[in-house]
């Protein structure tokens, strides 16, 4: 690992195995946006900031609408 490159945290989302009414945080709106994140070791690095833009917008968006 390159120094000074901490791993973040693990994201695993809801599958056809796990059941559907408990999602990863119990709120829909987090759930659908981090279910961009599956698969994204996949993509190429370059894909990589533009999925993250896009979630962390939608988590802003939420959080915004859980604070009015």
């Amino acid at each position: 690992m390159s120094e000074g490159v901490v791993p973040g945290p693990r994201v695993r989302a809801s599958g056809p195995a796990d059941d559907a009414s408990t999602g990863l945080t119990g709120d829909d709106g987090v759930d659908q946006a981090l279910t961009a994140l599956v698969g994204l070791e996949q993509q190429p690095l370059r894909a990589h900031v533009a999925v993250f833009d896009a979630v962390h917008g939608s988590l802003q968006d939420r959080l915004a609408d859980a604070e009015a």
